[in-house]
């Protein structure tokens, strides 16, 4: 069956407030564009906590942006470069959904689909669903079943990397580069505010939306038939006890980048929504925990207007 994205009412909202982010983005996306100058509009700020310190951080470089508005709630180096790593599966899941892959396709992981890191743990020749590639890339962050992607589109590499530079710079990415669809290149290179473009992006489209909110994924190969349970990457999304509501999240770790992590969170009654990035924490644990604290700060020391 031809797989197709059907708008729901709230993909439909989700997509304005992205226009809006994108309209809006050589204001409060410029680095001269400041918190304080943009807590005018919705959200407003409290400053009930006070401000945050930068040295507080391990993160080289951090951004929360408000999810209706687009307003800049806090920043710390949101236009250093730094080495993108397996975030730069959400670009590699965007511009294969463009070609309108048939989900339940049978396909094999090759040889050349191995590139190291994190894999799916199959032999090559193994086949599966399209399906299944797409979610091993997501939600397990799979080298092979990204580069399997990738294969599968019907585009050669060169235009798959170009397609993904390209679709980089209609969304105001002008700190991004790709060279690779996995992140083990070093030289795939963003910035915290390019994060946050592709993020709202990404997770408008309901399907990555849907992939990256999976916090456990099972399925069966078609041969041989293996049974697999694939867990997902972001810790904040497994806990059931933080308080956050996770409607999206990418992480990424890479020896040059360290450990970098995205999301997007709601509070229970979804009157509060903001996007974090957090690029190049110390420690797997303080990119959970640096994003964790960045959300509820938001939460506390701006007001929402309704």
């Amino acid at each position: 069956m031809m797989y197709t994205e059907v708008e729901s009412s709230e993909d439909l909202n989700i997509m304005k407030r992205i226009k809006t982010i994108i309209t809006a983005a050589a204001f409060f996306f410029s680095s001269a564009a400041s918190a304080t100058a943009l807590a005018t509009t919705a959200p407003e700020l409290t400053k009930s906590w006070g401000d945050l310190p930068e040295t507080e951080l391990s993160a080289k470089s951090a951004i929360v942006v408000d999810w209706r508005t687009g307003a800049l709630l806090y920043s710390k180096n949101p236009d250093s470069p730094r080495s993108a790593a397996s975030l730069t599966k959400l670009m590699t899941a965007v511009i294969f959904l463009e070609q309108k892959p048939r989900w339940q396709n049978s396909a094999a992981l090759l040889e050349e689909d191995e590139v190291g890191g994190g894999r799916l743990r199959l032999a090559a020749g193994t086949r599966l669903t399209v399906k299944d590639l797409f979610y091993s890339a997501l939600v397990g962050s799979a080298n092979n079943a990204a580069m399997a992607l990738m294969r599968l589109s019907g585009m050669e590499r060169l235009q798959f990397i170009r397609d993904m530079n390209v679709r980089a710079a209609t969304l105001g990415m002008v700190g991004t580069s790709y060279v690779e669809p996995t992140g083990m290149s070093p030289e795939n290179v963003t910035t915290a505010r390019d994060v946050i473009k592709l993020a709202a992006y990404a997770f408008a489209n309901k399907t990555i939306r849907r992939a990256t909110q999976t916090g456990e994924y099972r399925f069966k190969t078609q041969k041989p038939v293996i049974e697999k349970r694939i867990k997902n990457t972001n810790s904040l999304l497994l806990d059931d006890n933080n308080g956050l509501w996770i409607t999206g999240g990418k992480t990424g770790y890479l020896e040059e980048a360290q450990y970098n992590l995205v999301i997007a969170a709601e509070t229970p009654g979804h009157d509060k929504r903001i996007i974090v990035a957090i690029l190049g924490a110390d420690s797997k644990q303080k990119s959970f925990e640096e994003a964790e604290r960045l959300v509820k700060w938001a939460w506390t020391n701006y007001e929402w207007i309704k």
